[in-house]
């Protein structure tokens, strides 16, 4: 059966050429040809969803001000003044609505996260069948396919929840590391019908998370991902057309 072309997910938004996370980031991805934007989910301490990778303010805003503590719109300005960005996650919905699908990387393991997202998607009319959920707890799957029952199911696993925790909920799609995809491991994937998308760079290799050159693309690409999570989707896009 002929694969479709890898499908390019911008990480963090274009964060090789904007601020993560941030709505020019959202743009620029859009620009750049990305088929999807990722974006990483926490609870701030007014119970708002926030768009976030980290806990805490001191990478992106050098203050350690924590997410779980502090009210959306003082993060907010906290992390504007220091040129960087964390949004509402209803914010972040409004602006993509129409414009690209979204992958939300689900920090929280709280089952009550999942509810909310809905509320975020039905406030914002942003179809949840292009809305791929990202989860690090295969307990949470439960409520997703409640809750969100048109949204696909990305397994986030890690070394302390391994992919078959996952497959046994039956998910749609599995998240690899650069560093374990391979072609056997992706083909056995394939086999009990996920599809896998993969994280460039990380441990294992010697670049930052979604960092990747397009050697390292093209090797991805022939080793048959379906997807590939990359900083700069513009780099992302040509080494697919590269490849077709």
């Amino acid at each position: 059966m002929t694969r479709l072309p890898a499908h390019i997910i911008a990480h963090r938004g274009d964060s090789a050429h904007a601020p993560e996370n941030s709505l020019a980031a959202l743009d620029s991805a859009i620009a750049a040809g990305a088929d999807r934007v990722e974006c990483d989910v926490r609870i701030a301490g007014d119970g708002t969803l926030v768009v976030s990778h980290d806990a805490d303010l001191s990478r992106i805003a050098g203050r350690s001000v924590l997410i779980d503590d502090t009210p959306a719109e003082e993060l907010a300005r906290t992390a504007a003044a220091a040129g960087a960005s964390v949004l509402p996650l209803a914010t972040l919905f409004e602006a993509a609505h129409g414009r690209i699908p979204l992958m939300l990387d689900v920090k929280s393991l709280i089952p009550a996260v999942i509810e909310k997202i809905a509320a975020d998607l039905a406030a914002a009319a942003f179809d949840p069948r292009r809305i791929a959920l990202g989860l690090r707890d295969p307990a949470l799957v439960g409520p997703a396919r409640a809750h969100l029952p048109a949204a696909r199911i990305l397994a986030l696993n890690s070394g302390t929840t391994p992919v078959d925790a996952f497959l046994a909920e039956s998910v749609d799609l599995i998240r690899l590391w650069e560093r374990d995809a391979d072609a056997d491991i992706i083909a056995a994937l394939h086999g009990q019908g996920c599809t896998v998308w993969v994280t460039t760079g990380g441990t294992g290799t010697d670049r930052e998370v979604g960092d990747c050159s397009t050697d390292d693309l093209s090797r991805l690409i022939a080793a048959g991902v379906d997807g590939l999570l990359v900083n700069d989707p513009a780099l992302g896009r040509r080494a697919v057309l590269s490849a077709a």
